[in-house]
């Protein structure tokens, strides 16, 4: 390798589209920029203007109509192609399954290949699949280079497939959130997703409004969200519970989550940015990856299965009654988390540099 240090290409769900995944580029970002030696990084991303302005990153367009030509240069000029972290493997969410985030990632995988670039997995969840997409799935992970996955069930996932994949934490965990005193309100964030009953989440929510001093607040992660939101504002009353008039940027999302003594969190990253700061929380596990999460905590991970989701609200704000210490075990948690992840990165390019 030279003393360039290494030059990195890096792709995933970016653009300000969805504010987990923002906080997954964030992490990144800084492990990159902590790193032991000088990593150069450019990052493909669906809005590459609001990434470069909001990250402070060199950034080009994912879309294959645009800069076609650029990105086979700064590909070929790259030591690798990193795709991750966030839930890339999967065609159960999203719009247009395998022909929209795995699609799109499957054809960067094959765009590695064919360019021999090492192709590296990193920080990401794999599944669920549907039957058709399982061998195009294993044709990229065993094309790669590397393969760390964000959590165990992405792990038992690949092993499944004939991949050895590594255990690493999400990228939203090197983040170097702030520490926050028990707030007075009640959060929640949800998402559309098939057998949610938000009249049933109105009715838990109007169950324990009475033992917080301020209203619910609801907290998108996705403009999707937002109506969401207002779904359950209309059934639950607008003095109940506030919704946000956009969606806020990641910065404006972690103010939020301050404000809230706990969280009811169906988003992945809602929970873990709750964990983060040491704000207790309860999933929705509408995925496996909603209670790896909640379970990764321990005795201070609690989850529920969407079918009960109503019943969230009265079971978290039973817990904050009655456990002590709950807290500050999220924030040790958290700085466990922070510390394992900044050690898989420095291994992930001392690797690479071995592999140049």
């Amino acid at each position: 390798m030279s003393e360039r240090g290494l030059r990195l290409l890096a792709s995933g769900f970016y653009g300000g589209f969805n504010l987990g995944d923002e906080a997954v580029l964030a992490g990144l970002l800084r492990l990159m920029r902590e790193a032991p030696c000088h990593v150069d990084l450019t990052v493909l991303s669906g809005n590459p203007e609001l990434t470069a302005q909001t990250h402070g990153v060199r950034a080009m367009s994912r879309a294959l109509a645009r800069d076609m030509l650029a990105r086979a240069v700064e590909l070929r000029r790259s030591d690798a192609l990193i795709l991750g972290g966030g839930g890339l493997l999967q065609d159960i969410s999203g719009r247009r399954g395998i022909r929209g985030t795995l699609g799109r990632t499957l054809s960067l995988a094959n765009w590695a290949r064919r360019a021999h670039v090492p192709l590296v997995f990193w920080g990401v969840g794999v599944g669920p699949l549907r039957p058709r997409a399982i061998p195009l799935v294993a044709r990229a992970l065993r094309s790669a280079a590397i393969v760390a996955v964000r959590d165990e069930a992405s792990q038992s996932l690949c092993a499944e497939l004939g991949v050895e994949a590594r255990l690493v934490p999400d990228h939203a965990w090197a983040l170097p959130l702030p520490a926050r005193d028990a707030g007075d309100r009640l959060g929640i964030s949800l998402r559309h997703w098939q057998g949610l009953d938000v009249g049933a989440v109105a009715r838990g929510l109007r169950a324990v409004q009475g033992r917080f001093h301020r209203p619910a607040l609801f907290i998108a992660m996705e403009e999707p969200d937002l109506e969401v939101g207002h779904m359950l504002q209309e059934a639950l009353g607008a003095d109940s519970l506030e919704v946000p008039d956009r969606l806020p940027t990641l910065a404006g999302a972690v103010d939020q989550f301050g404000q809230c003594a706990g969280i009811v969190a169906m988003r992945l990253h809602a929970g873990l940015l709750a964990a983060a700061q040491g704000i207790p929380s309860i999933g929705i596990a509408y995925d496996a990856k909603v209670s790896e999460l909640h379970r990764s905590l321990g005795d201070d991970g609690l989850f529920v299965p969407i079918a009960l989701a109503g019943t969230a609200p009265g079971l978290l704000a039973d817990a904050l009654s009655r456990r002590t210490g709950w807290s500050q075990r999220l924030r040790a948690y958290a700085g466990d988390r922070q510390r394992e992840a900044a050690a898989a990165a420095r291994e992930l390019l001392a690797r690479l540099h071995q592999h140049g």
